[in-house]
């Protein structure tokens, strides 16, 4: 590692540890207020419940994953601004134009943080799905996504820095 992107990379992990806490923070506390509501109506579900966890896990590491995605877009365009905008079209926007219809948009559509976290967190009966894909492909996304995000935010410091 040269010295121009190791503090990249460093800053890049505080971010995505950071952000695990905060999405931990955020997920546990979410899944303990919920249940303590169900649980007054007698329709709780204990954590040990089977997709529960996974549940909790797949919401708490959305925080990390989508902040290293706009760090990365931010290292890429380097205004504020427009870092801001990019990342809320690319993490909510596009994904949201993206359906199950056509094998293209599909593959696309699951290849986002957001439709990656809705195929982790879904519970009940499966949906029949056109072109339906695997929550091993869930974390393969978000597990892809994040390095891919750090790769891109190291070797663009570095590109811009030489």
């Amino acid at each position: 590692m040269t010295t121009t992107s190791a503090p990249v990379s460093s800053k890049l992990l505080v971010v995505a540890g950071v952000q695990s806490g905060f999405g931990a923070l955020a997920a546990g506390l979410s899944c303990w207020s919920t249940q303590a509501v169900l649980a007054e109506r007698g329709v709780g579900l204990p954590i040990t419940h089977p997709g529960a966890l996974r549940l909790v896990v797949a919401s708490a590491l959305l925080a990390p994953v989508c902040a290293l995605a706009g760090a990365a877009l931010g290292t890429l365009l380097r205004r504020s601004a427009v870092s801001v905008v990019g990342s809320v079209v690319l993490l909510l926007l596009l994904p949201s134009v993206l359906g199950d219809r056509r094998h293209l948009t599909a593959v696309l559509a699951h290849a986002t943080p957001l439709h990656a976290w809705e195929r982790l967190v879904a519970a009940g009966p499966a949906v029949v799905e056109p072109y339906p894909w695997t929550v091993g492909g869930a974390w393969l996304v978000y597990a892809l996504r994040a390095l891919g995000a750090m790769v891109v935010a190291v070797v663009a410091v570095r590109h811009r820095d030489q």
